[in-house]
């Protein structure tokens, strides 16, 4: 009998030791299309033996596991994917709780958390430990919800007793999101807190290029290293009265400014009925740099794109020294601890 895919679940933990799999409560996550891939490398047996042959044998090699998956934004577990791409949060309030992610940053390695993932696809179970993220990818649209797309690096699978227990918080819609850019808005006014109402989609990527590190005595991975923070990404801008992107003197995308260009983006769920406060997550980036504006007249309107790149500076560095971002989250979590 074919196994149903709508049975499929996957569930998240922080670890308290890295490669140890947690044992305490799972963060359930609604995704779609998660996909377990063991990563096997086959060592090919071509040595010559008096025949007309390439190969004559296939051994295996070193092993590691990758789980990719997309969800909405949910402002309840979406912390857990910060965390595991950026560093540990620091969490203020009562009954509404406002968490502060930044990069981690120490002289131990400046790992961020990692975690041990649970995954049903209708017809096994799967658990992954040791897993550290190598890349979250937000995508957004006025038409659309707010997507994320995350890449997990960690040990070979193991067989979970299958569980599950999904959330009950609401997406965040793509058309509730607050944008600003410098000191200027769309018009040429001067609030650093105008909204930039006329982008109509875009994308902001944490990339933190893991890569497994691999040690005599032991098929799987010996750990799975997160690399430097690395964010950029792109908007798509309907042009109107005026284009800060590529016209003038101080274009951002053409010049380098003498100040820093602050720009912040803000997602927040219209639908939030627990509190007067509307649960949100901000991704706030201090010194942008705008490249490789294109502006195009393929539509009735006129519309461009641009893409940016976050850089380091020490106003989002939340333990010392630099970082290119910081994420805030309100919503009803009081804390995200290990387990």
């Amino acid at each position: 009998m074919a196994f149903m895919s709508a049975n499929s679940y996957l569930g998240l933990a922080l670890e308290t030791s890295k490669g140890t799999a947690a044992s305490g409560t799972f963060t359930y996550i609604p995704v779609s299309a998660p996909q377990v891939t063991p990563v096997l490398a086959w060592l090919r047996d071509e040595a010559l033996r008096g025949s007309p042959v390439a190969l004559y044998d296939q051994i295996p090699g070193v092993r590691h596991d990758e789980v990719d998956f997309k969800t909405y934004m949910y402002a309840d577990s979406f912390p857990l994917l910060l965390i595991s791409v950026l560093g540990p949060d620091v969490a203020t309030g009562s009954t509404i709780y406002t968490h502060t992610i930044g990069l981690q940053n120490n002289s131990t390695g400046s790992q961020p958390a990692s975690v041990t993932i649970n995954s049903f696809d209708g017809g096994n179970a799967f658990q992954i430990s040791g897993a550290q993220a190598q890349s979250l990818d937000v995508t957004f649209g006025a038409d659309k919800a707010v997507e994320a797309t995350i890449k997990y690096l960690g040990q070979p699978w193991t067989t979970p007793t299958p569980s599950n227990s999904p959330g009950t918080e609401a997406l965040i819609p793509g058309w509730n999101t607050a944008i600003t850019i410098g000191s200027t808005n769309q018009g040429g006014g001067t609030s650093p807190t105008a909204n930039w109402t006329n982008i109509m989609d875009g994308n902001i990527k944490i990339d933190r290029k893991t890569a497994p590190i691999f040690t005599a005595g032991t098929q799987g991975p010996h750990t799975t290293f997160a690399g430097p923070c690395d964010v950029s990404g792109a908007f798509t801008v309907v042009v109107e009265a005026s284009d800060p992107f590529s016209i003038g003197g101080s274009a951002y995308a053409l010049y380098r400014a003498g100040a820093n260009i602050p720009m912040t983006l803000t997602f927040t769920d219209p639908a939030d009925i627990t509190s007067a406060t509307n649960h949100s997550v901000k991704y706030q980036m201090s010194d942008v740099q705008f490249h490789d504006v294109k502006r195009s007249v393929g539509k009735d309107y006129v519309e461009l794109t641009v893409t940016f790149d976050a850089q380091a500076n020490t106003t989002d560095a939340a333990n010392g020294g630099y970082s290119p971002v910081k994420a805030i989250v309100k919503n009803a979590t009081s804390s995200y601890v290990a387990s």
